[in-house]
């Protein structure tokens, strides 16, 4: 009996792997064609072979920590966004979930454009607050 109970322990961790594979695949398939990226051009990018990453996009292969840290790197996404996990968002207004995905779906030069837009206008809006300070002190 206790073997029977381990091996069913087991095979719901080899689900739940299964899961964060095919979640994985679908997402590095999504992002690449997003970033309008081909599969070469991120294995190159990676230093590894077309089809090693092929196959973690087919979900026959899982990268190991190291190589997830290049890809999440690469892709400008977070670990956890290539494996699923979803954060926390209901904090965030509705227009500001649309814009977060929206910007997620740019390619990665122009999301940094636009975080250097944002940037650029928050650094004006400093000194016009600064502005605004020192002439409400005389």
């Amino acid at each position: 009996m206790p073997w029977g109970i381990w091996q069913g322990e087991g095979s719901r961790r080899r689900n739940r792997g299964s899961e964060f594979m095919t979640e994985l695949s679908k997402n590095l398939q999504s992002i690449r064609a997003a970033r309008g990226l081909r599969q070469q051009d991120v294995a190159d990018r990676l230093g590894i072979s077309r089809a090693t990453y092929a196959n973690y996009e087919a979900g026959q292969r899982s990268p190991n920590n190291a190589m997830l840290m290049k890809i999440a790197a690469l892709f400008r996404v977070r670990v956890d966004d290539l494996l699923g996990f979803q954060a926390d968002e209901s904090h965030l207004l509705p227009e500001e979930i649309s814009l977060l995905e929206r910007f997620r779906q740019l390619p990665a030069a122009k999301q940094e454009f636009f975080s250097r837009l944002v940037d650029f206008e928050l650094q004006e809006n400093l000194k016009a607050d600064d502005k605004k300070a020192s002439f409400s002190k005389k």
